[in-house]
């Protein structure tokens, strides 16, 4: 919301809903994202949270086919072919205003998050990307010194069925008051 106010806008079961079945999409369709969608996903992200508020990040939007060509050359991880890719860098210029501990690529990151659980909710798929050459991302998105690229998120409409990953059952990996503990106790 731009006006600060907040509002429940969808109900808990059905956000839980969209956390969970939010799966990595590789493979796209052809089909171009629609400015607004694309703009609404993006003001999700920007709504993620950061610490103390320092908000230092930066992302590039890479929507033309020639520049995402380029992109995909340099990034072995930057696979099929998106209809969009979002660059999520650390801006090392807000660093005064954020801890040195790691804090603004968390921030970073929760912002790619919530961008992954926006697309998901529009019926897009993306996917973080790790794998690409930081050098050349640099040279291709004339990105300023302080400007420093943590994931690359492409984005687009899925070409087939989205498949869930794995997971480790919730007994193996959730301690109720000490480690190791799997079994809630009685509530206080």
């Amino acid at each position: 919301m731009t006006d600060g106010r907040c509002s429940e806008v969808l109900s808990p079961e059905r956000f839980v809903r969209v956390v969970r079945t939010r799966s990595a999409v590789r493979d796209y369709t052809d089909a171009p994202i629609e400015d607004r969608v694309l703009e609404d996903v993006l003001d999700a992200m920007l709504s993620a949270p950061t610490g103390s508020n320092a908000q230092a990040w930066a992302f590039v939007v890479v929507r033309d086919a020639t520049a995402l060509r380029r992109l995909r050359a340099f990034s072995p991880g930057l696979v099929g072919r998106p209809q969009a890719v979002v660059v999520a860098c650390v801006d090392g210029e807000r660093l005064d205003l954020a801890s040195q501990d790691g804090a603004p690529r968390l921030c970073v990151t929760m912002a790619v998050n919530t961008l992954l659980l926006a697309a998901h909710a529009y019926g897009l798929g993306a996917c973080p990307v790790t794998s690409f050459r930081p050098g050349v991302l640099r040279v291709l998105l004339d990105l300023p010194d302080h400007i420093e690229p943590v994931f690359m998120v492409p984005m687009g409409h899925p070409a087939g069925e989205r498949q869930m990953s794995k997971r480790r059952p919730r007994s193996e990996v959730i301690s109720y008051e000490v480690f190791g503990q799997h079994a809630p106790g009685p509530a206080a």
